[in-house]
């Protein structure tokens, strides 16, 4: 950008991206650290049932909580889709128990699981009541539930202990009527046709390695949009601006052809990315466009 400061419509103009994020996020519950410059969760709060009591959401019906989002959506009316950032529940309740105390209390005390993320997707149920008026497109749910090599937790803990609530937040949005993009990192494929029935219309980020796009796009394309996979792990952060263009065109001859793919990073454009790579992908994309 050139400069510290910039609202986010300015670098849209730049980039050429299609779409303003409104995040609507609860909070993690849980101490930070500084590491490099980067802010780590250090120590998740909610441990045990004694914890409970720090567990205090905004409140979904005081209209400052939706300020920025409005601001943002009157600077740019009908210029951008409006994307509404949220979670679920999955992913807040695991950070803020962290991975010991949630794994711990599946076996000593289920309830307390089912307390946390009931009460998280409470809240986001209440959030998507107000999306429409605030003049949100569509939703995006981001709750990271997998490793490269697979779930955090078995399908049989997701479908007993995770599905139900999902389920819940899932009827609330499709409720509204607004297509929605589901985001995790890692390997989905053990619960995907689980997820699946849930409804969303987009799939993200398709990280690469553990998701193979093109399988994905095979046995799936029909049912989905997919968002994402041009990989962080080497070719935005390590590689060649020339090998940058040869992945963009590769997945853009593959997985966009007959339409459902929306070409991006597999997850966002991260602090280490190399900006001539950024600058390459950009280029690609334009150079490559229109697909169908």
């Amino acid at each position: 950008m050139g400069k510290e400061t910039f609202l986010p419509e300015e670098v849209n103009e730049i980039m050429g991206l299609d779409n303003l994020i409104v995040e609507l996020l609860p909070p993690i519950f849980g101490e930070y650290e500084v590491h490099e410059g980067i802010n780590f969760l250090a120590r998740p709060l909610l441990r045990t049932r004694a914890d409970l009591g720090q567990m205090t959401l905004p409140d979904p019906e005081d209209p400052t909580f939706y300020a920025t989002g409005e601001e943002l959506i009157r600077r740019n009316q009908g210029r951008y889709a409006v994307v509404a950032k949220m979670r679920m529940g999955a992913s807040p309740m695991l950070m803020s128990m962290g991975l010991e105390a949630f794994s711990y209390a599946l076996a000593d005390d289920p309830g307390l699981v089912d307390t946390v993320l009931g009460r998280y997707a409470d809240w986001s149920i209440a959030i998507i009541r107000h999306l429409r008026d605030l003049g949100v497109d569509l939703v995006w749910t981001f709750d990271d539930m997998a490793y490269k090599t697979g779930p955090m937790f078995s399908p049989h803990i997701f479908r007993g202990t995770f599905m139900p609530h999902l389920q819940r937040v899932a009827q609330a949005i499709k409720g509204e009527g607004l297509p929605w993009i589901f985001h995790s990192d890692g390997n989905l494929m053990p619960i995907l046709d689980d997820l699946l029935t849930l409804g969303f219309d987009g799939l993200h980020p398709l990280e690469p390695g553990p998701m193979d796009i093109e399988a994905v796009k095979r046995d799936y394309g029909e049912r989905l949009c997919l968002i994402g996979n041009i990989d962080l792990h080497y070719t935005l952060t390590q590689g060649r601006p020339e090998e940058v263009e040869a992945e963009v065109k590769q997945r853009i001859e593959t997985i966009g052809r007959g339409g459902g793919y929306m070409i991006s990073s597999a997850n966002s454009i991260t602090s280490y990315c190399k900006l001539e790579n950024v600058w390459a992908m950009i280029e690609a994309i334009r150079k490559y466009a229109p697909y169908h």
